[in-house]
């Protein structure tokens, strides 16, 4: 199935270990632990799709298309191809994550190294089946807080109703004070 508009964590196949924005706003390999860092937002563009980090609200992107390029953040979009892999033997489906038209994607370095604060850079060419592992992500949608919160007049019937409070929450809406009529003298 593919990707969709969403959120995502995104774990690599051959390390166990999430994709996360780090502090220097690098990409790297990190356990999986339930916080911001390792939560993407995906957004059509283009033909393909934005990946921006929820933490740091920066987009990944790359100072060159070269072997071994860092993978940066920055505050511009870029269009990245999500393509599904399906892997017969684990009953399951993947992702690698492709430079537009190209054979360049993210890998975990080291061959997939599952160490804390590896890098994940650009890869390039053909790898023998058990090093490209390393490339391959498993993605999990996240839910996120909806602003449609259940009615407390709802008595657990199954139903809800819309809440304004929710979505001024949510959208930090600012509703503008009801004009007050001038005074008749």
């Amino acid at each position: 199935m593919p990707v969709h508009r969403g959120t995502y964590t995104f774990v690599n196949r051959q390390s166990g270990t999430a994709m996360e924005m780090g502090t220097d706003h690098s990409l790297i390999g990190m356990p999986p632990k339930e916080n911001e860092t390792q939560k993407w937002e995906i957004s059509p563009l283009g033909a393909g799709h934005s990946i921006r980090n929820l933490k740091s609200g920066k987009y990944l992107s790359v100072k060159s298309l070269s072997k071994d390029a860092p993978i940066v953040a920055s505050d511009y979009p870029a269009a990245w191809f999500i393509r599904e892999v399906r892997v017969n033997e684990e009953n399951a489906a993947f992702y690698e994550i492709r430079w537009p038209m190209t054979d360049i994607m993210l890998e975990l370095a080291d061959s997939g190294s599952s160490a804390p604060k590896t890098k994940i850079l650009l890869a390039e060419g053909q790898l023998p089946q058990d090093k490209h592992r390393a490339r391959y992500w498993k993605a999990t949608r996240v839910r996120q807080p909806s602003f449609y919160q259940p009615s407390s007049s709802a008595n657990n019937t199954g139903t809800s109703s819309f809440s304004i409070t929710g979505l001024a929450e949510k959208w930090r809406l600012i509703l503008p004070a009801k004009p007050t009529p001038p005074a008749r003298s």
